[in-house]
């Protein structure tokens, strides 16, 4: 399958990117998508038979874990807090969103 730039611009919009692509990069972003879609087609010709599908890379699936409450870790928590753009006390502090 091959990608033109009306694919590739179609794909743009779904994906929210900036509609408004120069020609240089829209040329890019078409063989970028022909590149992907190149090795999918590579990927279709593999031999599946006998494979049987995994859901989860996990060998066990998880279950899920009992739901106790715990002592926080202050020491985490500082390390965390440490690390926000923004704190108020021991919480983040994020933009309103409305």
């Amino acid at each position: 399958m091959t990608i033109n730039q009306d694919t590739a611009l179609a794909v743009a919009r779904l994906a929210r990117l900036d509609p408004s692509l120069d020609p240089v990069a829209l040329d890019k972003l078409t063989q970028d998508f022909g590149r992907i879609v190149s090795y999918m087609d590579i990927l279709a010709e593999v031999d599946t038979t006998g494979v049987t599908p995994m859901y989860s890379p996990m060998l066990e699936p998880l279950g899920p874990r009992p739901d106790e409450p715990k002592e926080p870790d202050p020491q985490k928590a500082e390390a965390l807090l440490a690390a926000a753009p923004e704190r108020s006390g021991r919480f983040f502090c994020v933009p309103r969103v409305v």
